[in-house]
């Protein structure tokens, strides 16, 4: 059987909170048995924007789908965020899983922008880092215009660079975690940040939203929070891209959503 094509979106917005590798010793628990707890996390918010207001009814409409899809089932309540009475939302990935759930998947080294200082990885006993543990981190620069032509690039960069106060576009995964015996949270998972721009100021539409339609499909398509699909993250090769000149554009933001995901988070037997 064909992977099911799964959701991922791009959300876009302001850093409220930052959450970010590299770890250090003092945050490693002296409980080996609470390393499997350890994650990082971010908080976005549209400081009151009507687009990332409506990017958050979009992913209300995707938690709804997940209702849908496990009916029989506990799904428990998820909500967004209120920050200073403006909407936020919070995504985040653990660093580890457990290796009796990691059959089949593929299993990578911690990164040096993860455990720099080699203070993660000696402590591991029946844990391992896995591909869906990994977050990438980028950042989109112009490099130069032609009259109305600019030229962008995407490139990685730290995870310490990336910093509260910055425009970000988000990548993000939705699963329904399996908690006891009939109960599912419904789990925003953090695939990629790009910094979109390092002012406070609105981003243009040069990322495009592509959800409506997309969420509209989700009655008629085969998108199932039951199944592991593919997984493509992130912003391919560091390389240019040609947009229009900033000036010329509508400022915006946008909720987009990625197709032929690469994500294989959703393991119903966890």
């Amino acid at each position: 059987m064909a992977p099911v094509e799964e959701l991922v979106l791009r959300v876009q917005g302001f850093l409220l909170e930052a959450n970010l590798p590299p770890l250090w010793r003092n945050q490693i628990p002296g409980n080996a048995n609470r390393l499997i707890d350890l994650k990082q996390s971010i908080t976005v918010g549209g400081l009151g924007s009507e687009l990332f207001d409506d990017a958050v009814s979009g992913m209300i409409t995707i938690y709804e789908h997940f209702k849908t899809q496990l009916r029989g089932y506990n799904l428990r309540p998820w909500r967004p965020e209120q920050r200073e009475s403006h909407l936020a939302l919070t995504f985040s990935n653990h660093y580890l899983t457990q290796a009796k759930f990691a059959q089949g998947e593929t299993v990578v080294d911690l990164s040096l922008d993860v455990d720099p200082f080699n203070v993660l990885r000696p402590r591991l006993t029946s844990q391992v880092h896995l591909q869906e543990n990994v977050v990438e981190y980028w950042e989109h620069s112009m490099t130069g215009t032609d009259g109305s032509i600019s030229v962008g690039c995407y490139q990685r960069v730290r995870p310490d660079v990336i910093v509260p106060g910055t425009m970000v576009e988000v990548q993000v995964a939705f699963a329904a975690v399996k908690l006891g015996r009939d109960d599912y949270i419904f789990l925003p998972k953090l695939r990629a940040i790009c910094v979109l721009d390092r002012g406070v100021q609105s981003v243009s539409n040069s990322f495009q939203d592509y959800n409506v339609s997309r969420l509209k499909e989700l009655c008629t398509k085969s998108v199932s929070p039951l199944k592991k699909v593919k997984r493509k993250i992130g912003y391919g090769d560091e390389g240019r891209t040609i947009m229009e000149d900033s000036n010329q554009r509508m400022k915006r933001m946008s909720l987009r959503e990625e197709q032929e995901i690469d994500y294989s988070d959703v393991d119903m037997s966890k």
